[in-house]
């Protein structure tokens, strides 16, 4: 549910500018009326992330940090699901206290359990190789080596949106669970 200010839902200026109440958006555009919806400070509302923090999610920057972004597509063998979930859990929470990865995701397919994807979100172009001579890696890699239903493949891609590494990063003192 939306709060609006300013205009009512059918268009007219309310009398009480400050009154907010409920509107339904989609009738409200529809009937051509204008949503005045109010930016509260993030100290009235803790729930909201302040763009003017550094490590906002959604950055609004222009100045671009040129990420590698990498999607590794695996397939296990059935009845392996949760041993792979353990051992990649572990390596990415390892991973993503790296200095050079800005974000490290483990996703599961929801129609097909033995399907992930790992999300690697890379800082500069050499990180990849380091955090492939991390002691953490290189357990991962042994320990899910025999789960593989099928060799897995990586898709490399350049970053667009954030523009900024501070939309990738976990914020500070983030407890990965």
């Amino acid at each position: 549910m939306f709060v609006a200010t300013g205009r009512r839902a059918f268009g007219r200026w309310s009398s009480r500018q400050s009154i907010r109440r409920p509107v339904n958006v989609a009738t409200t555009l529809q009937r051509g009326g204008d949503l005045r919806i109010p930016r509260p400070s993030s100290s009235r509302n803790p729930w909201m992330l302040d763009a003017q923090q550094p490590n906002a999610f959604m950055s609004t920057s222009t100045d671009s940090a040129d990420l590698l972004c990498v999607h590794v597509f695996v397939t296990v063998k059935e009845g392996t699901q949760e041993a792979f979930k353990e051992a990649s859990l572990a390596n990415a929470r390892a991973s993503a206290k790296e200095e050079g990865i800005a974000r490290f995701d483990v996703v599961q397919q929801v129609d097909d359990s033995t399907k992930f994807v790992l999300v690697e979100v890379y800082k500069t172009a050499e990180a990849p190789a380091a955090h492939k001579e991390t002691s953490h890696y290189l357990t991962w890699r042994t320990t899910v080596a025999d789960m593989m239903a099928e060799p897995r493949h990586a898709l490399k891609y350049k970053n667009l949106f954030p523009v900024t590494d501070g939309g990738w990063s976990y914020p500070p003192n983030t407890t990965l669970e």
